[in-house]
């Protein structure tokens, strides 16, 4: 916890500092700038590479973390006027700093613990007891959140979603406030944010409901006129399918729009969201590094394209390709109103077989409503249904887990309103006009942040550095690899980090920690040759190696040993930093030379 139990942070607006009830300014941009961004990753290392970008973006100066080392110790000065070390609110740690709070100290961990129980208040039908906490949720908001805090990569990072968890908690409680037949009160609201934020589709529902229940249908079919002619004009888009459906309703007077009064049945909201699916599986709350890589697709999948955009993110197994996917579409999906599907494709999940495309289309077609009677038998129709629902939608689809592009390849829209992720363990470079991302292993202080997040800060703090960055060395940096150790140290709590880095070091870092079950996998799709050359690669004690030399180690034309090299890159169980040259992950040399066929 931050130890001063009288020192709180607001984050929810202008970033504020208090003790007891007085304010403690904070006068420089930069401290801010350093503060907010361990606000925001509170009870997280946050290494300094992360801080360096959050506070000089892209190109941080020279001495960037002799210069952040400084502002850490202006801000402690600010924060914790003692000199007594115990009241320090910043922790050093290895790879970086962490502060601890908890939701009596920090309104953003109050806001999202407030969000938590109103859900469980939905589960268990306690709508009042819902509508209660999310108006205390909303109450913490006193304005754009970090509105005094001069970062272009922590309000391009960060505020969206926090803005996007507002929006969600408001769109909610004023879907209660309709369901209990409070149209009035809610009208002016809506008018306010329809105004602040035009582009959100679920509040103009929300306002052409509430106005057509108090009998005002000339007025809620003008709003349609409005947010249509203001997304047409603007974005060059059509509404999509809840707007749609509500139009409809109100021209033909549909009865089910006149619900009673504190009506506990489903409301016209709900209804019309039942084609907008909502699959992305949970985020990982600790996503750690790839700030350059998300930023990148980021950037490509929210540009204005003429058919859909596709991005394939590959690597090798336990490199965080799914985990990443699914942080990045989190990020994505308020700018895809009509849904997000997500597609586990099973292509590396033996024993179990690949997916079969007609199967994975039928699965996202009944995602979309659409009865199981009226889905097509054959493969190239579901395909061709498919692409029709989603012509005119904006929706986000995660393809997880992808064998080869004739995987892949009947599953995607063409719309261009639509963008595609795709995961595999291959490089599908034969998908048409598909971006291609290989993720990498992480740096140093990534993964040391990572294995900090897995075992806690109190195991990891007070041992030295050096001891874990052998750990993570002999993880290979490998994201599966450090987690997978941390779950090992932190499930054998008598057990020291010493005693975890003789086993990672005696040959245990591959068997013992469920790596090789993963490698295997991907081991098993190659070809006898492709597993011959993988297993002499193996034996060599040297990560790096050309053509040639692989060559004559096994006993193979160049030619041939180029082809089956090649292959392994393509399986992500090669790199090929230079060309010709070809590299091998030390967790990868050590389980291909356990191999034996």
């Amino acid at each position: 916890m931050v130890t001063q139990s009288n020192l709180s942070f607001q984050l929810l607006g202008p970033l504020r500092v208090l003790r007891g009830e007085r304010e403690v300014p904070v006068p420089a941009a930069k401290l801010r700038i350093l503060l907010a961004s361990m606000l925001l990753r509170a009870n997280q290392t946050v290494s300094m590479d992360e801080l360096a970008a959050y506070l000089w973006g892209e190109n941080p100066p020279e001495g960037a973390h002799t210069t952040l080392r400084s502002y850490v110790m202006r801000l402690r000065r600010i924060l914790s006027p003692s000199s007594d070390e115990r009241l320090e609110p910043i922790r050093t740690l290895p790879g970086g700093y962490l502060m601890t709070a908890d939701d009596s100290q920090l309104d953003l961990l109050r806001f999202r613990g407030t969000l938590t129980m109103a859900q469980r208040m939905a589960a268990d039908r306690d709508h009042r007891r819902e509508s209660a906490l999310l108006r205390e949720a909303l109450g913490l908001w006193r304005g754009p959140a970090l509105s005094n805090v001069p970062s272009d990569v922590l309000h391009r990072d960060f505020v969206p979603g926090l803005t996007e968890r507002r929006y969600c908690a408001l769109e909610q409680r004023i879907d209660l406030d309709l369901e209990r037949g409070a149209h009035r009160e809610v009208v002016v609201e809506l008018r306010d944010e329809v105004r602040t934020c035009p582009w959100r589709e679920h509040f103009w529902a929300q306002l052409m409901l509430a106005l057509y229940r108090q009998g005002r249908q000339a007025e809620a079919l003008d709003a349609f006129r409005q947010v249509s002619e203001r997304l047409r004009g603007e974005l060059g888009i059509a509404v999509g399918s809840e707007l749609r459906l509500l139009h409809q309703q109100i021209l033909t007077n549909d009865p089910t729009l006149n619900l009673p009064l504190r009506s506990t049945s489903t409301t016209l909201a709900a209804k019309a969201r039942v084609a907008v699916p909502d699959e992305l599986p949970p985020d990982t709350g600790d996503f750690i590094g790839r700030q350059e890589e998300l930023s990148q697709l980021r950037d490509l999948l929210s540009q204005r394209v003429s058919r859909t955009t596709v991005c394939v993110v590959d690597g090798l197994a336990g490199i965080g390709k799914t985990a990443f996917a699914v942080h990045l579409a989190h990020q994505l999906a308020p700018r895809f109103p009509d849904g997000q599907l997500f597609v586990d494709l099973r292509g590396f999940a033996q024993p179990k077989r690949p997916v079969e495309p007609a199967t994975a289309l039928e699965l996202v077609l009944r995602s979309l409503s659409v009865p199981g009677s009226e889905i097509p038998p054959h493969e190239g129709a579901r395909a061709a249904l498919f692409r029709s629902l989603t012509r005119d939608r904006r929706m986000l689809l995660v393809l997880d887990d992808a064998a080869d592009e004739a995987q892949v390849q009947p599953l995607l829209p063409t719309a261009p309103g639509c963008r595609v992720i795709v995961t595999s363990r291959r490089r599908l470079a034969r998908l048409d006009q598909a971006r291609l991302l290989t993720l990498d292993v992480l740096d140093q202080a990534e993964a040391a942040q990572l294995l900090t997040a897995v075992v806690g800060p109190h195991r990891i703090e007070a041992e030295p550095v050096q001891l874990v960055e052998s750990v993570v060395h002999h993880c290979g940096h490998l994201p599966l690899a450090v987690k997978l150790a941390g779950a090992w140290l932190r499930g054998h709590p008598g057990r020291s980090l010493n005693q975890l880095a003789e086993r990672l070091s005696s040959g245990h870092s591959i068997d013992a920690y469920g790596v090789a079950p993963s490698l295997q996998l991907s081991y098993l799709r190659l070809s006898v040759p492709q597993r011959r050359m993988l297993r002499v690669l193996g034996l060599r004690q040297v990560p790096d190696i050309d053509v040639q030399t692989a060559a004559t180690l096994a006993g193979v034309t160049p030619r041939e040993a180029e082809t089956y090299m090649e292959s392994l890159a393509d399986a992500n169980l090669l790199q090929e930093p230079v060309p010709g040259r070809y590299f091998l992950h030390n967790l990868v040399r050590a389980f291909a030379a356990g191999q034996t066929a």
